[in-house]
């Protein structure tokens, strides 16, 4: 066999190619893995506007609910009705999240127990 350095040059880059790209995947996988985002699914019960957090304490109803913090305007799909009550949501939430702070008095004190913040990947209902 007749040793051919152009041919042998461009397996090494063909192999270092397909090392960066497994390298890269394996870390977007690992990254967003480690994310831990979970579902939720429900009725919105309550909207309470956070005033001076500039988020809304949301509590949604069973299958899959609890209270979460929402943030105005990051929804990624169409129908931005989500701090509305009554359409029924469902998306991802990132777990341990979250805070809502209300004007009481003279200044800001945390309400409401969120267990996480809702993610853009949420969609709702058209009807209420």
């Amino acid at each position: 066999m007749i040793f051919n350095p152009i041919k042998s040059k461009k397996i090494i880059i063909f192999f270092l190619i397909l090392a960066v790209i497994v390298v890269v995947a394996y870390s977007i996988l690992k990254y967003t893995k480690g994310i831990g985002l979970l579902p939720f699914g429900g009725k919105v019960l309550t909207s309470i506007p956070c005033t001076c957090s500039g988020n809304f304490l949301l509590t949604i109803s069973p299958p899959v609910g609890g209270q979460f913090s929402y943030i105005p305007g990051s929804q990624a799909y169409l129908n931005y009705n989500l701090p509305s009550v009554g359409v029924w949501a469902l998306g991802l939430y990132t777990p341990g999240t979250g805070i809502c702070t209300i004007f009481v008095g003279k200044g800001c004190v945390p309400f409401g127990v969120p267990i996480g913040t809702i993610t853009p990947t949420v969609g709702t209902s058209l009807v209420f």
